[in-house]
């Protein structure tokens, strides 16, 4: 009989299938998946990696949707005063005249409105993930080139002519980097 050849989906495919099979749960340990790899020849440090690639997805797929759900917050923060003040202009409204001048700011506020509407209900994805990779790097202190930034309380600390030489070397390098980016342009 000729060998069967898979494709990587299939295989995929496959191997989720036999450890639903297997395990019978909603959920595999670390372990029973090392055990699974061994045996299917694959190494511990393939399996760690894979893993926390995987996992550090799963936190920016998290990341994501928090955000996403701040920003349906600061809609409906944003939609409750609409609502109330536009109830109270048109109160006003019709209480004092009979020229309908509350429909002006109610269009004029409600087009502020949809646009925030539209960009909560419709976000663009790669940009939240860029702002969810520029809060966690931020949150740990490093450019997206890798390099360390220092902190305002860091800099404070330092003692006067030490904040100058510090200055002084972020200047030297902006003018290094100054002509390469002339280059590039």
């Amino acid at each position: 009989m000729a060998d069967r050849v898979y494709t990587k989906e299939e295989v995929d495919a496959i191997l989720s299938r036999a450890l639903e099979r297997q395990h019978r749960g909603d959920a595999t340990t670390h372990d029973e998946l090392l055990a699974a790899a061994r045996e299917v020849g694959l190494s511990r440090e393939a399996i760690e990696s894979a893993a926390g690639e995987v996992l550090s997805r799963r936190r920016e797929d998290d990341e994501v949707k928090a955000l996403r759900m701040r920003g349906w917050r600061g809609f409906l923060a944003h939609l409750v005063p609409y609502v109330l003040v536009s109830a109270l202009l048109v109160f006003l409204n019709v209480e004092t005249t009979s020229f309908p001048w509350a429909v002006i700011p109610i269009l004029a506020w409600g087009v502020g409105l949809a646009s925030h509407l539209l960009a909560v209900a419709l976000p663009d994805e790669a940009k939240l993930r860029r702002r969810v990779q520029r809060e966690h790097e931020r949150a740990h202190g490093r450019t997206a080139s890798g390099r360390r930034v220092a902190s305002e309380e860091a800099r404070l600390r330092l003692a006067p002519s030490e904040q100058d030489e510090a200055v002084a070397e972020a200047d030297a390098e902006a003018d290094d980097r100054e002509p390469l980016e002339r280059r590039r342009a």
